[in-house]
């Protein structure tokens, strides 16, 4: 193997892999990266046998050639240099040569035969639709899904197909943790093939907001046995499915609101981000005082101090007062777009439903905590 790259070109090829490779494996392979030359370019290859990426680069190759390396240190070097070309050439006894600038270092690698075979894929299904919509569906559900492994049916996000109020046949994530839900959907065509027992997990959906850099570009999620896999224009993502069955989260979706704040989102989001400074424990109520043309946010810690804020609402209903984490619902204001938000209660200890009253392809719960 033979080739110059691009500087740049390379370090983002590797930067893709990062959140694939297994660093604390006992099999070596799964830190490393598979290096593919061909007469078209630079093919990458990453897995942890429950994930597997494939990315090509454009390269002026030399001489076509495989070798493995580990991807953490190389992906390092790579950033760190100051020239724009790269030379990347094999040694003998496995060795990679790269050199850049006035920089050359040899790197200890591995025979591609030692590097785990991609896993094969037959998909049943295969469903359509934009980068910039699937980047919308991971950004708005990734950040509620359980982080304890433990919690099955709560570790991964519920994928289904249904229909939104048009009529237009949609795809909806759903993710939760227990303490909060969220639900996000977009447009969709072609055929979803999916079993009610089957979660994303967590690492696929972080890998995937790293790869969906586009927006009107159209990306293929083909669905599997137990597997989807996700192609984008040179890229392919696969990753496995849990078993795991996600709970009925209908029957915790408010049908009703008796109380309904409608509030200017940048300024709620700027209140909570000083509110937040004072809140130490994440099990820790923040009061929420909600009346006919104000909200007082307050915050009463023995240790750092005590601060109240007020910012004006639209309250439909009775005054209300009740407590939430106040990191969830930062989470929410981060993940939504529009203008205001609108918060939706029946009484202080119920469910909150939040939606952004300028779209309808998300929405929001948050279980209310007790004031002490």
């Amino acid at each position: 193997m033979d080739l110059y790259i691009d500087r740049d070109q390379l370090a983002v090829g590797l930067s893709r892999v990062q959140g694939v490779i297994e660093r604390r494996s006992t099999f070596p392979m799964l830190s490393h990266v598979l290096f593919h030359a061909h007469k078209d370019g630079l093919r990458v290859t990453a897995t942890d046998t429950e994930v597997a990426y494939i990315g090509d680069l454009p390269a002026n190759v030399q001489q076509p050639g495989e070798l493995a390396v580990d991807a953490s240190n190389l992906f390092a070097m790579v950033r760190a240099y100051g020239d724009t070309t790269v030379h990347m050439k094999t040694l003998p006894g496995n060795k990679l040569d790269v050199s850049c600038g006035r920089s050359e270092v040899r790197l200890p690698g591995a025979p591609a035969s030692e590097f785990p075979a991609m896993p094969a894929f037959d998909p049943r299904g295969t469903a359509r639709l934009s980068e910039g919509a699937l980047r919308r569906l991971v950004d708005q559900t990734s950040f509620a899904v359980a982080s304890e492994d433990h919690r099955f049916g709560l570790n991964g996000a519920h994928l289904e197909e249904r229909k939104n109020a048009a009529g237009e046949r949609v795809l909806r994530i759903v993710a939760t943790d227990g303490h909060r839900l969220s639900a996000a959907e977009a447009r969709i065509e072609g055929e979803v093939a999916l079993s009610p027992r089957m979660l994303v997990p967590r690492k696929a959906l972080a890998v995937m907001k790293k790869l969906l850099e586009g927006d009107t570009e159209t990306v293929e999620l083909g669905f599997g046995e137990g597997a989807i896999r996700l192609q984008r224009a040179g890229q392919t993502f696969w990753f496995r499915l849990l078993d795991g069955e996600f709970p009925d989260y209908s029957a915790v979706v408010p049908k009703e609101g008796k109380h309904v704040a409608i509030i200017g989102r940048e300024e709620l989001s700027s209140t909570l981000k000083r509110v937040a400074i004072l809140v130490q424990d994440r099990a820790r109520a923040v009061k929420f005082s909600f009346r006919e043309a104000e909200l007082e946010i307050q915050v009463h810690n023995v240790d750092r101090g005590e601060i109240v804020e007020s910012l004006p609402i639209e309250l439909e209903g009775e005054p209300i007062v009740a407590g939430f984490n106040v990191r969830y619902m930062q989470d929410i204001l981060a993940v939504t777009k529009g203008s205001t938000i609108r918060l939706e209660m029946a009484h202080p200890l119920a469910p909150c439903l939040v939606r952004d009253p300028e779209s309808d392809e998300a929405f929001f719960v948050v279980m209310p905590m007790r004031l002490d």
